[in-house]
């Protein structure tokens, strides 16, 4: 098959790059040519990775927002909405001077590229979306820490009905849809009304021979580290970390606690770590590319999201052998035996959340047989082979669908 992956945002970097790179490698083995077409960091155009196929935004701005202003008088009001629906035009007007029509099946990575390409491409051409998180959800929590509304009343805006309905349009546009967790299968079951028969649910995988933890753990520093690896937005929950370890250094001193990645709340958080003069203990890495190799070296990973559906972190971390202590958010629940591969705690329980890391920190044992559990557990769940297995079988479902309607 000649397949095209395509998604709005930036690629590489982020979870998407992970389960895209990872996909389009697979399906190569076994003889497929596959393209990816993406959005670029600037947000100013599209391009199919690794040629010279580029379509610039520019030539189209003028008569886009020119269309968007008479279809829609007052939308500037609402900075948001006006953003998305420039952005979502944009990306359609561009892919529409793409020549479509070589691929057999297109997969698209979240909703606002399964929207715009089903209005371009050829009609007979199947479409289906993976989908990465609760686009909605994002967006409520994007607003919830600037805007002091009720929750019902942040969920009734207007932002947050367009999004919701942006989301609806791109289930609707799919002919099959792929969740990684039972979370999001039930989301876009139940609030999207969405028949179960189109929706195919399975994990993400990686190449399991890219994983292989040395035996011995050797420290980068002399004290244990705390792994965060996660955007700094408000959604992931760290101010929750930040608050648990300053309970734990009231009681244990020898630890670093590394956070790696970038985002909007970098400066709040900051702020909050020296508030608790705790900017010693916890560090703010960046970016990191030798993950592995600093996974190797940390005693356990801590996700404490607020929404979730299936991070790439967790999934490292088990196939490195090490600990996790997750929340309860979305999809997490499902990547983590409790008491096995790691532990589960409430979203936002800061005290819970504190117990749990300690318990890890001063139990070496525990950390030694959580670390053999995660090993094995994670080399039968998170298999690539796996995931190329399911998602040929949709693309089959899909391929074959269309032939019936002709």
């Amino acid at each position: 098959m000649n397949i095209l992956i395509a998604t709005v945002f930036p690629l590489p970097g982020g979870g998407i790059w992970s389960f895209v790179s990872n996909l389009q490698k697979s399906l190569i083995e076994v003889g497929h040519k596959v393209d990816i077409l993406c959005g670029n960091k600037f947000n100013s155009r599209v391009e199919i990775l690794g040629t010279n196929k580029v379509v610039d935004f520019m030539p189209f701005r003028h008569a886009v927002n020119e269309q968007l202003l008479m279809n829609c008088p007052g939308i500037t009001k609402d900075s948001w909405v006006y953003r998305a629906e420039m952005n979502h035009y944009l990306f359609e007007q561009a892919v529409s001077n793409i020549d479509l029509r070589k691929y057999d099946i297109i997969h698209t990575q979240d909703v606002i590229a399964a929207a715009s390409i089903s209005r371009v491409k050829k009609t007979g051409t199947p479409l289906v979306t993976s989908v990465h998180g609760f686009l909605s959800g994002a967006i409520f929590h994007q607003i919830k820490p600037v805007n002091q509304w009720e929750n019902s009343r942040i969920w009734s805006s207007f932002v947050l009905q367009y999004y919701s309905r942006l989301e609806q349009i791109g289930y609707e546009s799919s002919d099959y849809i792929h969740t990684s967790s039972m979370w999001m299968r039930r989301i876009i079951e139940t609030q999207f009304s969405i028949p179960s028969t189109k929706i195919s649910t399975y994990t993400y995988g990686l190449d399991l021979t890219e994983f292989v933890p040395s035996k011995s753990r050797d420290r980068i520093t002399e004290k244990p580290i705390i792994l965060a690896v996660s955007r700094l937005v408000y959604l992931k929950g760290l101010e929750h970390l930040i608050d648990a370890l300053s309970f734990l250094s009231k009681e244990n001193d020898s630890w670093e606690c590394w956070i790696l990645g970038e985002g909007e709340m970098e400066r709040t958080l900051k702020n909050r770590v020296n508030e608790l003069g705790l900017q010693n203990k916890i560090l703010f890495r960046g970016v990191k590319k030798n993950l592995k190799d600093i996974l190797q070296r940390a005693e356990m990973v801590v996700l404490p999201s607020l929404q979730e559906n299936q991070p790439f972190a967790v999934i490292e971390a088990q196939l490195m052998g090490v600990p996790v202590v997750v929340s309860n958010a979305g999809g997490l629940p499902e990547m983590v035996d409790n008491g096995k591969s790691g532990f589960i705690v409430d979203k936002g329980n800061s005290v819970e959340l504190y117990k749990k890391i300690r318990l890890l920190l001063d139990n070496p044992s525990v950390r030694d047989q959580m670390s053999q559990y995660s090993l094995s557990y994670a080399r039968s769940k998170w298999n690539i082979n796996n995931t190329r297995k399911h998602t040929l079988q949709m693309y089959n479902k899909a391929l074959i669908g269309k032939k019936s309607l002709k």
